[in-house]
């Protein structure tokens, strides 16, 4: 398969864009941002049912499960949208469990788990990450070990995003020295829960620490899936990256309007070189990395063979233009920029913890270097 040459933006997309914007508009305003930064519970259950109400926990997902069976392309539109306005909002997480699920188990185990996920009554999660441990889908160290009818299962896993609210928890062990995926429901015996001090308030998350925690053989979902996980990783790649770039929209039209209002020596700020030079240049790595996510996505639906080198570049690119936008954003604010009042700050650590999740921009070159080596070879 190859990529089309007219892919990119229908009017079926636009559509989905405006929808999304609009209800992010009224729904999720700045004001309500700090209210959730500082809320117990951290995101809008309203706001969640609605967009399960909406399709869009399901968006990618077949209609066999009740999925709109849509490109990735509108569902990176959809993260574009949710990182303009920084929702906080289980989405991401319960996104990616539902395709680790989609990917990795039969018809029989998608429709046992789906449904509820793409319902919103369950809010689902993935864990993959450990202490101590890489960015790569083989750094697994937890194991399974086979018992009478099931598992017990032990390890401990990081950054698992709104852990504490999870339903249902995906996460992939050792069985045997392979990796294999299990889908594991909450709470349960065995597993303790503890909330994680996160620098994106917006973002909650937990480490998740499993000690004997029985599972029945249903709860495993599938085999040595070391490609599967890598499939996980690279979709998870391109949905952060569209977060950021979406982030990235949201700091430049900031920082721009801000540049236009300020006077100085009588005159806008943003007149002078040394303030409309970097947001420029914000502006143009925007775009690069808006190409990268297209393309990402693209491969995913067309060219899967190309997916991991595109989403890396697509991670790596977001991540590394997210910070540059959010630094030149409250290097322009000035003093301002350092405060609580200022907004910029909310999307910085938005940024810093996008470049912590699924491999920063460092990362994602190194790894690209080693494909492009074996490429060569």
């Amino acid at each position: 398969m190859t990529i089309p040459k007219d892919f990119g933006y229908t009017d079926d997309h636009e559509l989905l864009r405006k929808t999304a914007r609009r209800l992010f508009s009224a729904k999720c305003a700045v004001s309500e941002i700090r209210r959730l930064a500082d809320d117990d519970i951290g995101f809008s259950g309203e706001l969640y049912q609605e967009m399960a109400e909406l399709g869009w926990l399901g968006l990618v997902l077949p209609e066999s499960v009740g999925g709109a069976d849509l490109d990735t392309l509108s569902l990176a539109m959809v993260l574009e949208e949710m990182g303009r306005c920084l929702l906080p909002s289980p989405f991401l997480g319960s996104v990616l469990a539902a395709l680790a699920i989609r990917r990795t188990g039969g018809d029989d185990i998608a429709r046992r788990w789906l449904p509820d996920i793409v319902t919103g009554k369950t809010i689902a999660t993935i864990a993959l990450s450990e202490p101590d441990a890489s960015w790569e889908p083989e750094s697994v160290r937890s194991r399974a070990e086979r018992t009478a009818g099931g598992y017990a299962l032990s390890g401990t896993k990081t950054h698992v995003m709104w852990g504490q609210h999870a339903g249902i928890l995906v996460a992939p062990f050792l069985e045997n020295d392979e990796r294999a995926l299990f889908a594991i429901e909450l709470p349960r015996p065995g597993v303790t829960i503890e909330p994680e001090v996160c620098i994106d308030g917006t973002r909650r998350t937990a480490r998740i620490t499993l000690a004997n925690a029985r599972v029945d053989d249903s709860a495993r979902i599938g085999g040595d899936s070391v490609e599967a996980l890598r499939w996980i990783h690279t979709i998870g790649f391109v949905m952060t990256a569209a977060e950021l770039l979406g982030c990235s929209e949201a700091v430049l039209s900031i920082t721009r309007d801000y540049a236009n209002e300020r006077i100085q020596f009588a005159r806008p700020i943003g007149s002078f070189q040394a303030v409309k030079h970097p947001i420029v240049n914000v502006m143009i790595d925007l775009e690069m990395t808006r190409s990268l996510v297209v393309g990402a996505a693209a491969a995913l639906d067309h060219e899967p063979e190309r997916a991991e080198m595109l989403s890396r570049m697509a991670k790596a690119s977001a991540t590394d233009s997210c910070l540059f936008a959010c630094d030149r954003g409250i290097q322009t604010h000035g003093g301002f920029g350092f405060t609580w009042d200022c907004d910029v700050h909310f999307y910085y650590k938005r940024a810093l913890w996008g470049a912590a999740t699924l491999g920063d921009g460092r990362h994602h070159r190194r790894k690209l270097a080693e494909i492009l080596q074996d490429l060569e070879a």
